[in-house]
C-alpha cells in the first residue's frame, strides 16, 4: 500500500477489457492489491482499473484463464480470471461489472485523511477550452483534483493561462503545464475538492455519453423563423451553480437553439453565454433529444444580433 505519495493508479470510467498496452506510470506509486486462488496469495499492484477489469503489475507466474480473486487495499474482493499475462503485467477480467466510482470511494475512505488524494480518472468527455480569447470544444483524457489532460490541436505553450469547462462543474482556471503531439496537461489554479469530484463522477458514470459535434446543423431545427441566424459555435450554459458545454445552432432576438448533453427540464431557468455580447437569461420551452429551444427573458437588441451574426460569418 502506498505510503505518503499520491497514487499513479488510473481509475477509468471506460468499460473496455484491459488491453496489453503501455501505461505511463510517472514517479508515484501504485495501489497495492492481492491475487488469491488455489490456496495461494500473491501481491500485485494496480496500474489501471475500470468496470470490466484491471491491468496489474505482478511478480509471479500467472496462467491465462486462471480464476482468481483480486482484493483491493480497501478490502473489496473482486472475482475474475486472467485474460492475458506478460512477464510483469497481466490483464484481469472481472466476473461482473464493477462500480468504479464506488471502488474509488472505498479506496479513499480506507486512507488516512492526510493522504486522501484523488488519483487520476480516465475520462473521455467533451470539454470547452478558453485560450487567448478563443473557445473550442475538445476532448479530455483524464482528470484529477489538481489538473486535467486534454486533446488539442491549438498551439499551447507551458505557462499559458487557460480555462476549462467540464459538463456539470464550475469552469476552472489553470495554466498549461506541458503540451506535445496534440495533447496538453493543465494545472488548476485551485484544486478540486474530492467531496465535489466524487458525486460529480457518480453522475457522469450514470449518464450516457453524448458527444457534441460541430458542423452538424439540425434540420429542420427547432426555431420556426426562416430568418434565424444559423450558428455552429461552442458556448456555455449555467443552471444554478452548474455549467454545461453547448453548441449554439440558431438564434433570433427572442429564441436560441443549442445542443448539449445536459438534462434540462422544460421551464428550466438558464444563463446562456453568447459570443461577442456576454450572456442573457432564458428559459427552456422545447426539447428534442439533445437539442433545446429557449426563450430569452428580454429580447436581444438589433446591434447584439449584428455582432453575433458578423462573428459567425467571419
Amino acid at each position: 500500500m502506498r505510503q505518503g505519495l499520491a497514487s499513479s493508479t488510473i481509475f477509468s470510467l471506460a468499460s473496455d477489457p484491459p488491453a496489453a498496452e503501455p501505461i505511463a506510470l510517472g514517479h508515484a506509486e501504485l495501489d497495492a492489491a492481492t491475487l488469491t486462488g488455489a490456496g495461494a496469495s500473491h501481491g500485485c499492484a494496480i496500474r489501471k482499473l475500470n468496470a470490466a477489469g484491471a491491468t496489474l503489475n505482478h511478480a509471479t507466474i500467472l496462467q491465462e484463464g486462471e480464476p482468481l480473486a483480486l482484493t483491493l487495499s480497501s478490502g473489496q474482493s473482486l472475482g475474475g480470471a486472467v485474460a492475458w499475462a506478460a512477464s510483469d503485467t497481466a490483464g484481469f477480467v472481472f466476473d461482473d461489472p464493477v462500480d468504479v466510482v464506488g471502488a474509488l470511494a472505498r479506496t479513499l475512505a480506507s486512507l488516512p485523511a492526510e493522504r486522501r488524494e484523488m488519483p487520476r480518472i480516465e475520462l473521455h468527455q467533451t470539454v470547452s477550452l478558453h485560450h487567448k480569447g478563443a473557445v473550442e470544444f475538445t476532448r479530455s483524457r483524464n482528470l484529477s483534483q489538481g489538473g486535467a489532460s486534454i486533446e488539442s490541436e491549438r498551439v499551447l505553450l507551458p505557462g499559458d493561462p487557460v480555462q476549462i469547462s467540464f459538463d456539470g462543474l464550475r469552469p476552472m482556471d489553470g495554466a498549461i503545464k506541458w503540451a506535445s503531439d496534440g495533447q496538453a496537461g493543465i494545472s488548476f489554479a485551485d484544486p478540486l475538492p474530492w467531496q465535489v469530484l466524487m458525486p460529480w463522477l457518480r453522475q457522469v458514470q450514470q449518464t450516457p455519453a453524448h458527444p457534441i459535434r460541430s458542423g452538424m446543423f439540425p434540420a429542420p431545427g427547432l426555431i420556426p423563423e426562416a430568418h434565424a441566424i444559423k450558428l455552429d459555435a461552442p458556448a456555455r450554459v449555467r443552471e444554478g451553480v452548474r455549467w454545461w458545454n453547448v453548441q449554439l445552432r440558431g438564434l433570433t432576438s427572442q429564441l436560441v437553439e443549442f445542443e448539449t448533453r445536459a438534462p434540462f427540464e422544460s421551464g428550466a431557468s438558464l444563463w446562456i453565454a453568447l459570443p461577442h455580447i456576454g450572456g442573457a437569461p432564458a428559459s427552456v420551452i422545447e426539447r428534442d433529444d439533445h437539442r433545446y429551444l429557449c426563450e430569452f427573458r428580454l429580447p436581444l437588441r438589433p446591434n447584439e444580433l449584428d455582432l453575433i451574426s458578423d462573428g459567425a460569418a467571419a
